[in-house]
């Protein structure tokens, strides 16, 4: 173990990169409330006060206000824009150059920079870096095109197969999954840059046409769904939405129609194409939750709940194919778990407390749920095991 431990401080561990912000002042924060300042508390010692109910119900506006500057704040690295354009090409099945991958890079800063994220860019000795650092996830082959890599199927303790899936799974399936979901954890930090525009987009591209209102409450409801995998404030819904529609309509990713006060799909496919897949698993297993939830009678364990949607996830995206064509996130029982969460948070469940969670379908609400994910909803079949855009060692080593 010790000599294990030596080896590994030869080990590339890239850069890290710190952005403070200015810092944040409970008292300033609540200024504007007198109830929470001027408690009779504050006429005790320090060690005698007790929180007052006024001040407990501003908690969690606080812990809300820390968690949005947190985000604002976040810089953006080029290991998750590497791991961005990877998993777009892998749903595409699509081989990439080193070349086309700087020039897919550059789109993703363009378009996240629009929404407010920060960029530290130094791309080319940045993006080489990153190889070398992930060395064992990703990798270029001979002709300098990205893929990722998929080490052959290793023993997996009883522990990480919970995480990945509630049942049983092939040792090859197995292996797949735990790559892509690898790769994916290098994505997700950046999403909730995108939801808005990406939720907007998928509504009107199944049903084009509408007011914009008609739109924003569809998103509005659709966020609360998915909330406890993109974090966001609903007092910022309103201008989240319009950046969004903004966003859309200046890249001619949709086309409003100003007099009607109506949108319809734009002509930028690049762009669309990047707002669809982006979310995709996210919303199957939402849409599955709700078709579990509504099959259900009386209550349910929230981790019998998350078993049952991981077994319908499989059967949904692609029940007669020998290969399964769904993203493998789409299996994670903590997405799973959001999904319940949110879907209570909505309304469409009944949360019960205790020593294990469970759940109850409100029938009305969580049918108007089932068909509101169903029409966002955006089947990509891609064949994560034999994939142009993947290096399959377990393919290899059998030749």
């Amino acid at each position: 173990g010790f000599l294990k431990a030596l080896h590994n401080l030869n080990d590339h561990f890239g850069y890290i990169y710190l952005n403070v912000g200015l810092p944040i002042s409970a008292r300033e924060f609540f200024n504007q409330n007198p109830k929470v300042l001027n408690s009779p508390e504050t006429a005790k010692p320090m060690d005698l006060q007790a929180v007052t109910p006024e001040q407990f119900k501003q908690v969690q506006s606080l812990a809300n206000h820390v968690i949005t500057v947190q985000q604002k704040n976040t810089m953006v690295t080029i290991a998750n824009f590497v791991a961005l354009t990877l998993m777009q090409n892998i749903q595409l099945n699509k081989l990439a150059t080193i070349d086309e991958v700087y020039a897919d890079i550059e789109l993703f800063i363009k378009d996240l920079g629009y929404f407010g994220a920060g960029v530290f860019v130094d791309l080319k000795d940045a993006v080489e870096r990153i190889l070398v650092v992930h060395q064992k996830m990703m990798k270029l082959d001979s002709e300098k095109r990205l893929k990722l890599i998929i080490a052959s199927p290793m023993e997996l303790s009883d522990e990480v197969k919970k995480k990945i899936k509630g049942h049983l799974m092939h040792p090859e399936t197995m292996a797949t999954s735990v790559s892509v979901i690898q790769l994916q954890l290098y994505v997700n930090p950046v999403l909730h840059f995108l939801v808005p525009a990406s939720l907007l987009y998928l509504c009107v591209f199944h049903d084009p046409g509408q007011v914009t209102e008609v739109y924003f409450e569809r998103v509005k409801v659709l966020r609360k769904m998915l909330s406890h995998e993109f974090f966001y404030v609903e007092s910022d819904m309103e201008d989240k939405f319009q950046e969004a529609v903004t966003f859309c309509y200046r890249h001619d990713v949709l086309a409003y129609d100003k007099e009607m006060d109506t949108l319809k799909l734009g002509k930028d496919k690049k762009r669309q194409w990047m707002l669809t897949w982006t979310l995709a698993p996210f919303i199957t297993t939402l849409h599955v939750a709700t078709i579990i939830m509504l099959e259900q009678h009386g209550r349910i364990t929230e981790a019998e709940a998350a078993k049952r949607i991981q077994r319908k996830v499989v059967e949904f995206v692609q029940p007669r194919e020998e290969h399964w064509l769904g993203h493998p996130y789409s299996l994670s029982l903590e997405v799973a778990r959001n999904c319940l969460r949110g879907l209570a948070d909505a309304r469409s469940l009944i949360k019960y407390r205790g020593d294990n969670i469970s759940y109850e379908a409100v029938p009305v609400n969580l049918e108007v749920a089932h068909r509101l994910t169903l029409s966002v909803l955006h089947r990509i079949p891609v064949d994560f095991h034999n994939n142009k855009a993947v290096c399959n060692q377990l393919l290899q080593s059998r030749l």
